[in-house]
């Protein structure tokens, strides 16, 4: 990689105590130039290696943390994949460093991270999220959420890049939602995690390039998307931007919603099993032209409402209630889509008021890995889903959380689970791990931007918990200082964290469904120049193989407008300039 005029030698010193506060930036951003190249870069790399970080540079409670390895890794260009269909994208020079932040609590697991070093870095920093229960490093060796394989990885632009595994380590003999039985390791998992690889890697780039970070993002889905939108309410001097893509942000609400298909799905006559494609139809047929055009895709998402849903499904009753095959709905299985789209309430307030978790958008069930994987499942739930891991992952995800953070015993029947038969635990649960505070002051008042996308065609959380959020924050902070730091946008037809739909993918329409567009760079621009994300931004899907060409496009668009089908027929469904955004959800 070609390097910069400028250098910085890097002097790495046994015992260097580099100070630590809540504002991690130099005292002026503005004091160094970029990039910074450092001076015998792979031997500064390896002389890392066994550095111990003092529990004093890190911001939440440990016992320190240690480098447990250092490695230079040296560039390697753009590459086809062993079946000649994709680009391996290109890696820089740079030094992968292996860390170890160690408990406060020796019975808890450690936190390992990762921290990766350009020789030629930007000034800044990009902090990956994980997903799921976590517990597999994050390495940070990876492309932008969502961006096209057009766009290089942000380690290669430059950025220093980091990630975790959220304090605990996945095993084969240990269950994956066990670590949640130790309190740290359950406070870590919810937010500690992060801020403390967030410390680690400022106290190691300081290390390499004698310099701490001009900027600091983060950037995650799902599970990660929560992460990111709880630094920004926990500790907003950390970072100045955010992309969070489909977070669980209110996580209580929804695994408690996703444990309740348990229940829902298990009696008699209940369960959806084959009726997925049935359940598609009938969505489509109700709301799919209502954006204007019949290509597969709701986007039209406001008009659909639970209630013009619950009738079309209703129709389709099988005539005396009981399940009479794939062309009709028993009463069991209307009474599980009744809830699927009106969500779940619960008898108290959790976490900032919230009392209650939204249903499900309508659309896109029928595409694969959607309705059938999270609703239904292959099998029918039973009351130990480890046994049955083919069940709906709605209620396997939710029974780890029923089991092991509520009950906190593995062997909890999470079909009988009751939130008032624990309303005191769920309370400290709640205040621990749902990122639904609205109250984003300080992350506006320094400068902080934040960009939500929502995938509404999502079956493994609800988009509305997002978007809902939204509105709290409007309700909290006011329209006007909400838009100058928190944009929110809809990606129509797509499920959870889904980067597009591949054109012939059944369900979804002929061209596929679009989903890339890259958030960072969109991110950056606002951070650094002032450059607010437009209100329609374009998703694409390209072809795999230089020269990337563009095969469909389509808008997404900020909350509150669809994309409507401005175009003449049902030709041109792929072009994002047949689409304009729109308030109207008048069909």
């Amino acid at each position: 990689m070609k390097r910069a005029a400028q250098t910085v030698t890097t002097v790495i010193a046994a015992g260097l105590l580099l100070g630590c506060s809540d504002n991690d930036h130099e005292n002026d951003s503005t004091s160094y130039a970029t990039p910074v190249v450092v001076v015998n870069a792979a031997e500064s790399c390896q002389a890392l290696a066994g550095k111990a970080i003092e529990a004093s540079q890190i911001g939440e409670p440990t016992a320190g943390a240690v480098i447990t390895a250092a490695a230079w890794r040296t560039a390697r260009a753009d590459r086809p994949n062993a079946a000649g269909n994709a680009i391996e994208q290109a890696t820089p020079d740079y030094c992968e460093v292996l860390v170890d932040i160690r408990p406060a609590d020796n019975t808890a697991p450690l936190i390992k991270t990762q921290v990766n070093l350009p020789a030629s870095w930007n000034g800044k920093k990009l902090q990956f999220g994980g997903g799921g229960y976590n517990g597999a490093l994050v390495t940070g060796v990876l492309p932008s959420r969502a961006a096209g394989p057009e766009v290089a990885l942000p380690l290669t632009q430059g950025y220093v890049t980091t990630g975790t595994d959220s304090g605990h380590q996945n095993s084969p003999n240990v269950h994956p939602g066990a670590f949640a039985l130790n309190q740290e390791a359950l406070k870590n998992f919810a937010y500690a995690a992060y801020k403390k690889t967030h410390d680690v890697s400022l106290y190691v780039s300081k290390l390499y390039y004698g310099k701490g970070f001009k900027r600091s993002y983060y950037m995650g889905g799902s599970q990660g998307g929560r992460e990111g939108m709880m630094m920004a309410q926990r500790y907003p001097q950390d970072f100045d931007g955010i992309v969070s893509i489909d977070p669980v942000m209110n996580a209580t609400g929804l695994w408690t919603f996703q444990n309740s298909f348990g229940e829902l799905q298990r009696a008699p006559g209940s369960w959806l099993g084959n009726k997925t494609q049935l359940v598609h139809d009938t969505v489509a047929d109700t709301c799919d032209g209502l954006d204007g055009i019949r290509d597969a895709v709701v986007s039209n998402y406001q008009a659909c409402t639970p209630a013009l849903l619950q009738a079309a499904f209703a129709a389709r009753r099988c005539t005396d209630g009981q399940d009479a095959g794939n062309a009709c709905f028993s009463d069991g299985q209307l009474a599980t889509l009744r809830a699927t789209y009106e969500g779940y309430r619960f008898p108290f307030a959790l976490a900032h008021g919230i009392e209650a978790y939204p249903g499900y958008i309508p659309g896109s069930e029928g595409v694969p890995g959607n309705t059938d994987r999270w609703q239904a499942g292959l099998t029918q739930p039973a009351p130990n889903p480890d046994s049955a891991p083919d069940t709906s992952r709605n209620y396997l995800y939710g029974s780890y959380y029923t089991r092991f953070m509520i009950a906190r015993d593995a062997s909890f029947d999470a079909l009988q689970y009751r939130p008032a038969q624990f309303q005191a635990r769920v309370l400290e649960v709640s205040k621990l791990i749902d990122a639904t505070d609205p109250d984003l002051g300080p992350f506006f008042r320094r400068g902080g931007k934040l960009i939500l996308r929502e995938n509404i065609g999502d079956k493994g959380q609800s988009g509305r918990a997002g978007l809902n959020y939204w509105d709290a924050v409007v309700a909290r902070m006011g329209r006007p200082s909400v838009d100058q730091f928190f944009a929110a946008y809809v990606a129509t037809g797509l499920g959870h964290t889904s980067n597009g739909v591949e054109a012939g993918t059944p369900n979804a329409p002929a061209y596929g469904t679009p989903g890339r567009v890259d958030l960072l760079a969109q991110l950056d621009n606002w951070v650094e120049n002032g450059v607010k994300p437009a209100d329609q931004l374009t998703l694409v899907n390209r072809r795999a193989m230089p020269p990337y060409d563009i095969v469909a496009s389509k808008p997404m668009c900020r909350y509150g407008t669809y994309p409507r089908f401005t175009g003449s027929g049902t030709a041109g469904g792929d072009l994002a300039s047949n689409y304009a955004c729109t308030a109207d959800s008048t069909p």
